[in-house]
C-alpha cells in the first residue's frame, strides 16, 4: 500500500462541503494512485445503515475524511480509521461482503447525498480509474478491459454455486417457461427466480451474482447457461 496522500485541512473541508461528483472523482483518482482505502474496523460491525436498513461499508480515500465522518455521524467509538489494500478488499473482503449483502458508501460525510455502489459496480469504478492512469495504448487498454470483464464473469459464475445437474435443470425450466410466454426482459427474472426458490436456494444471494454481470433478464440467463454448457462440453 502507498503512503497517506497529502491533504490539507482546507482541502479536506473543500471536499466535505463539495458536490458528490467531485468527491467521487477525488475518491477513485486517489484510490487508483495509492491502492488504499480507509475504513473503520470491519470486525467491529461499524457499518452505516441506510433508510432501507441495508448495511453499507463506508470507505474513504484519506484517514482525515474518515475521522470527520465519524464525528459528523456521532460514531464516537469508531476509533482510528484503518488502511485497507484495495486489492484485498476486492478479493477476500469482497466475497464476505457479497454473502452478507453489503454495498459500498463512497466517501460518506454526514450520511446524506453519498454515492452508494454495489460491490460489482465499485470493482468496475476502481478498475476504470486505474486504467485511466496506466498510460496504456488504446489497444492495450481494450485488451485489459476485456480481460477484466471476463474475470468478472468467472467470479460471478463461481458464486452461483450451481452444480452441473442444477444448471441443466434450470435450462430446461427456462426453455419451457419462455416457450409458453416470451421474456419480458425484466430485471426481476421471474422465471429464473421461481426455479431458484423452488430448489431452496437463496435468490437474494444468487441474484447479486447474476444481475447485470451474467445476464439482465430470463432469456439472457438461458443464453448464458446454454453458451457455458456448449463451451464446457467442447
Amino acid at each position: 500500500m502507498s503512503t497517506i496522500p497529502s491533504l490539507s485541512e482546507d482541502g479536506a473541508q473543500s471536499l466535505w462541503t463539495g458536490d458528490r461528483p467531485g468527491r467521487d472523482e477525488y475518491f477513485f483518482t486517489t484510490v487508483a494512485a495509492t491502492g488504499t482505502v480507509w475504513a473503520w474496523d470491519f470486525e467491529t460491525g461499524l457499518l452505516e445503515i441506510d433508510d432501507q436498513d441495508n448495511a453499507l461499508v463506508p470507505l474513504w480515500p484519506h484517514p482525515r475524511l474518515a475521522v470527520m465522518a465519524a464525528e459528523a455521524m456521532g460514531f464516537e467509538d469508531a476509533g482510528p480509521a484503518v488502511p485497507v489494500d484495495v486489492d484485498v478488499l476486492l478479493d477476500e473482503e469482497f466475497e464476505r461482503f457479497h454473502r452478507e449483502g453489503h454495498e459500498i458508501a463512497v466517501l460518506p460525510t454526514d450520511g446524506q447525498f453519498t454515492t452508494i455502489l454495489s460491490l460489482e459496480r465499485f470493482r468496475v469504478k476502481v478498475f476504470e480509474a486505474r486504467l485511466q492512469t496506466a498510460g496504456l495504448t488504446d489497444h492495450a487498454a481494450r485488451a485489459r478491459r476485456e480481460e477484466f470483464h471476463a474475470d468478472r464473469i468467472r467470479r460471478a459464475d463461481r458464486r452461483l454455486g450451481l452444480a452441473p445437474d442444477d444448471r441443466h435443470a434450470l435450462v430446461e425450466h427456462l426453455r419451457a417457461r419462455l416457450a409458453s410466454a416470451a421474456c419480458d426482459h425484466r430485471i426481476a427474472f421471474p422465471a429464473t427466480r421461481d426455479w431458484i426458490e423452488a430448489q431452496g436456494f437463496s435468490w437474494e444471494l444468487l441474484s447479486r451474482s447474476a444481475v447485470k454481470v451474467l445476464a439482465a433478464c430470463d432469456c439472457e440467463t438461458l443464453d448464458y447457461f446454454l453458451t457455458t454448457r456448449r463451451t464446457s462440453s467442447a
